[in-house]
């Protein structure tokens, strides 16, 4: 039976940056659903905004990374047009996001981690399950072709995103199905395409209680505008989509009919204590592990800091209480960060305490 140093579940950044960080000395097997020998262009690319914020410029800035031209976007915009319906007011706020191409971004970060030959990449193909033993965790993997095979790790990394099998295998082994020891609330993130009409100097921020409790987006990318909206599961999420789409063109924007659906899970944490790194022989990063914003529901930044802390933690090649221990103190930055956004959150998404913000004019700036 093979044996590697880590099996990591989930290509993303929080993947590839274990892979890249921890592939210098480790055999690392990446495990992809993906097909990822296709074009970009028809790749399922993950449902995001695709914007990098500037912790996570700041992130692959000290990893000595530079994004190639493939992967940026198409317009580079500095305000956020923030429309709050709910107190009818409006605010621009100046933001430097870096506007990229998902699909494309991902590829790039793969190929930046199948740099090492350590690394090996297994697209296709899903964990159906794993079972942890004293000194090997048995990994279950099924290809494309649907045969089943079963494979040996140190370790198994779940970076498998908001719907991760591996987080919730680990929580029903150590939890049980009556203790949420981790609480986090589970939202649909609807996206539409529809063709620019007019040129978008800006990306938007929409607030409306009887479409959700978290925001909306709009964001110009490549000739298109995208249109999106995190509402929580199982509360009429087509029916609340469609109101915002009429409240957006009252309010005067131009969309057509829409050229593409995207639609995920998504996890909104409710502070640090939502953050679950895993136990044992099982580690989680980035979004599957409770790593995202509350306030604003960004994840890359923690996805590449996550994969990168704990592909650190690895190297080490320490005891699991050893290295779950590195890879804690870590990421306890991040923790620290989170906390800051939840409370940050609490003012954005109370109507009243939003208003009172809005009506103050603070941070915001005149656009003419």
């Amino acid at each position: 039976m093979e044996m590697y140093e880590a099996v990591v579940v989930g290509a993303g950044p929080a993947g590839c940056m274990l892979a890249q960080t921890a592939g210098k000395r480790c055999n690392i097997l990446l495990v992809e659903s993906r097909d990822l020998h296709v074009p970009v262009e028809e790749g399922r690319e993950k449902s995001c905004g695709g914007l990098l914020n500037p912790t996570a410029q700041e992130t692959l800035a000290k990893l000595g990374l530079a994004l190639p031209k493939e992967v940026l976007e198409s317009p580079q915009v500095f305000a956020i047009r923030a429309i709050d319906y709910d107190t009818n007011q409006e605010r621009y706020y100046p933001k430097h996001y870096i506007n990229i191409n998902r699909g494309a971004f991902d590829r790039w970060m793969l190929s930046e981690a199948l740099i090492s030959p350590r690394v090996e990449l297994c697209d296709r193909t899903t964990v159906v399950g794993y079972t942890p033993y004293t000194d090997y965790v048995e990994v279950t993997l099924r290809g494309a072709d649907g045969v089943t095979r079963q494979i040996k790790t140190r370790y198994l990394v779940g970076a498998d995103g908001a719907a991760s099998l591996v987080r919730r295998r680990l929580e029903q082994k150590y939890c049980g199905p009556d203790e949420p020891r981790f609480p986090i609330r589970r939202y649909v993130s609807l996206q539409q395409w529809f063709p620019m009409e007019e040129e978008l100097p800006y990306y938007v921020a929409l607030f409306d209680q009887r479409v959700t409790d978290y925001y909306s987006w709009m964001i110009p990318k490549g000739g298109q505008v995208i249109l999106g909206a995190a509402i929580p599961e199982g509360k009429n999420v087509r029916g609340r989509f469609q109101y915002l789409k009429h409240r957006v063109r009252a309010t005067g924007f131009s969309l057509g009919t829409p050229e593409r659906e995207q639609g995920a899970i998504l996890l909104r944490p409710y502070g640090p204590g939502s953050v679950y790194l895993g136990k044992g022989r099982v580690f989680l990063a980035g979004e599957a592990a409770g790593l995202i914003s509350a306030s604003s529901e960004e994840g890359i930044s923690y996805a590449l800091s996550s994969g990168t802390a704990l592909g650190e933690a690895l190297l080490r090649r320490g005891t699991p209480e050893e290295t779950e221990d590195l890879y804690r103190k870590r990421v306890m930055k991040l923790r620290w960060g989170l906390a800051i956004k939840s409370m940050k959150s609490i003012i954005m998404y109370d109507p009243k305490l939003r208003g009172a913000v809005f009506r103050s004019g603070l941070l915001s700036m005149n656009v003419k």
